[in-house]
């Protein structure tokens, strides 16, 4: 099902392209300015020349897109007609909308129809019926579906914000459901399926209607074809002035249309769009909707209205000049103002403008209190604060004890040590009380449940070394061996007391003593010249920053070891070397060094992993910057050369003497252990 091409093509989809077109249009009213240097202008008018082209598609739209939503209905009314007698059938059409459309364009971006046709046996459905009004393409329907009145255990409607869903319940406990923007055609397939399912299950009903009601069968069918040739655009958009005012609802047998007034139209739209909770905006709802009102019943619903909206009115005047900071005088004006209405409104105002002045009158009646200062007044807000505190004070035990009640309780609970009768916690814990006096439950304090407190200093501190992890989990496990216990717990203390012996090695070293030994050091160099006592110098400065900036024990002791050595050994060979004239093979001992730089750290580095290592790492590290300096000097200063590596054997001495005292410490510790 498409267009018949009855309208403009190219309006229909420039009023669906709202922003393509305004820009589009901009654009080339702004490349035109460009050319004659008027841009700015052209492109002020190009933003309005835009808007209206886009307007006048919008009027191509509004003003045809009601004949298409009648083509719509009218193919799936016919694709549902095809194959049943209509003649003692009914049918009905249940339409609605869906999607977004552009700003003033009435129609909606999609449409749905169900075509219901009520017939003797069954009800029949023609599902599937879809239109997309921007394509001006769609489908009639593609599914028929057929109801028996046997197999039909309830029918109902259900509101779902402004559309009305159709519930038909079966027998084999399945439902069928069906949208639809007009509630009462809904209610009319409600009102006839429920009569049919009547007339099935009760013949006699039947034909006892029929006798008593001949003309309700041809009522019924005008009604239900004139509801369903109605434009679902009528029903959810107001009539376009491009239109024809008389509306294009008619019956498919050619009834007569008539003029609908605006006051009816405005009114059903307002009462299906914000549905009134109050019984008089109802009333006036229906009163104005009314095709043909009771004068005298309308009369006294606008006189009810009327009579509110003035009382209501004169309420609003009155409060009207209060503000955010009223002050006495005016809210006993409003207050005077307010008394002279009726109503519950005023009534509920006066009552509120009361409260306000007794507040106020309280109010300062406390400043006045407040403000005198007298005696009494401060020894009461004195024993005041001190009641709320000692309150305080009771509240924050009671919640510590019943805490402490409540784990207690969970706990015996969770053992199944005692079945509670209750969940409350004061009685839960009357009744541990009751089973401990009588001796039904006693306290078990097993000495091996370390498992809770593990889990929380593993949570709390977690442990980075291998060593502390294996701790933990000898711990806390239950599946452990005695000798796989044993050996953790003797790895823990032997790396205790080591640690202890390490920083009993550091903490005779201070801060003080530290600079004390880097400003000898350092006015020492100053008295010397030569490129290895500048380089000395801005190793003294450097690790002068350092102390500075602050640093650990361990740092402190490596910085006092590294002056120890440069003022009493590296210095004063360096000062020897300077006099001497004998040739010295500064590659042959750089070497050597290198060497025994490694022997070291295959020996003990690289295979003694109970050693803590990092002193003289730090040591070996400066040998070997030692023996790189004396390398690069070799050729031009090689006594100097000679001198630093001198001192980087020595260096090496005291390392490999270090590693040797640590090593007896450990065999004497095994041989006690």
């Amino acid at each position: 099902m498409t267009d018949d091409g009855s309208v403009n093509n190219v309006r229909w989809k420039i009023g669906w392209s709202p922003w393509a077109v305004t820009i589009g249009v901009t654009i080339v009213f702004t490349l035109i300015g460009a050319g004659v240097d008027q841009p700015g202008l052209l492109f002020v008018l190009g933003i309005f020349a835009g808007i209206i082209t886009w307007y006048w598609g919008v009027r191509e739209i509004n003003a045809n897109y009601r004949s298409f939503v009648q083509k719509f209905i009218g193919e799936s009314e016919r694709n549902a007609k095809r194959g049943i007698d209509l003649d003692e059938a009914k049918l009905y059409n249940l339409t609605y909308n869906s999607g977004s459309s552009p700003l003033l364009v009435k129609a909606s971006d999609t449409y749905y129809n169900t075509t219901i046709v009520v017939s003797e046996t069954s009800i029949n459905l023609n599902e599937g019926a879809e239109y997309d009004m921007k394509s001006r393409s769609g489908v009639g329907g593609g599914t028929n579906k057929e109801i028996y009145y046997d197999q039909v255990t309830g029918v109902q409607s259900h509101q779902d914000g402004t559309f009305t869903e159709l519930e038909i319940k079966t027998s084999g406990g399945g439902s069928t459901r069906i949208s639809s923007a007009a509630t009462d055609t809904v209610d009319e397939v409600v009102s006839e399926v429920r009569q049919r399912v009547r007339e099935i299950k009760n013949p006699k009903s039947r034909r006892r209607d029929r006798r008593d009601d001949p003309g309700r069968a041809s009522g019924a069918s005008d009604r239900a074809t004139q509801s369903s040739t109605a434009s679902p655009a009528a029903q959810d958009t107001e009539t376009d002035a491009d239109t024809d005012p008389s509306g294009d609802s008619a019956s498919g047998e050619g009834t007569d249309t008539s003029a609908v007034h605006p006051v009816t139209t405005v009114a059903d739209e307002m009462a299906s769009r914000t549905r009134p909770s109050d019984p008089l905006a109802a009333e006036l709802c229906r009163a104005l909707s009314d095709g043909s009102p009771d004068e005298e019943r309308l009369e006294e619903v606008l006189a009810d209205v009327i009579e509110r909206l003035e009382r209501a009115g004169a309420v609003t005047d009155a409060v009207e000049d209060l503000g955010r900071s009223p002050d006495e005088r005016r809210v006993e004006s409003a207050q005077r103002s307010v008394g002279r209405q009726d109503g519950p409104l005023a009534e509920g105002v006066e009552s509120a403008l009361d409260r306000i002045l007794t507040l106020e009158g309280d109010l300062s009646q406390a400043k006045s209190e407040a403000d005198s200062g007298t005696d009494h007044a401060r020894e009461h807000r004195k024993e005041i604060e001190e009641l709320e505190a000692e309150l305080d004070r009771y509240q924050q035990r009671y919640d510590r004890i019943e805490g402490a009640a409540g784990s207690v309780c969970q706990e015996a609970a969770r053992t199944d040590a005692l079945s509670f009768r209750t969940t409350d916690t004061d009685d839960r814990l009357v009744e541990l009380a009751d089973a401990l006096e009588d001796g039904d439950i006693v306290f078990d304090t097993p000495g091996g449940e370390l498992a809770p407190i593990v889990d929380e200093v593993e949570h709390t501190l977690r442990p980075q070394t291998a060593q502390s992890r294996e701790l933990l989990a000898a711990l806390g496990g239950s599946d452990w061996a005695d000798d796989e216990l044993s050996a953790a717990l003797e790895s823990t203390v032997e790396t205790i007391d080591e640690y202890a012996e390490l920083r009993a090695a550091v903490a005779d070293i201070g801060t003080s003593d530290v600079r004390r030994r880097l400003d000898s050091l350092d006015s020492e160099l100053e008295r010397e010249e030569g490129t290895v006592y500048r380089h000395l110098a801005d190793r003294v400065r450097e690790l002068e920053a350092m102390v500075g900036e602050g640093v650990d024990d361990v740092q402190l002791y490596a910085i006092y070891q590294e002056c120890t050595f440069y003022d009493r050994t590296l210095v004063p060979r360096l000062s020897r070397s300077d006099g001497s004239s004998e040739s010295v093979d500064v590659a042959r001992r750089a070497r050597d060094i290198e060497d025994r730089i490694a022997s070291v750290n295959d020996e003990y580095v690289s295979v003694r992993a109970d050693h803590n290592h990092t002193i003289p790492k730090h040591f070996l590290d400066l040998a070997d910057t030692l023996c790189d300096r004396a390398r690069r000097m070799g050729n031009e200063q090689p006594h100097q050369a000679a001198g630093q590596l001198a001192a980087a054997s020595d260096l090496l001495d005291h390392v490999e003497e270090l590693y040797e005292r640590n090593e007896y410490s450990v065999m004497l510790r095994r041989l006690r252990g």
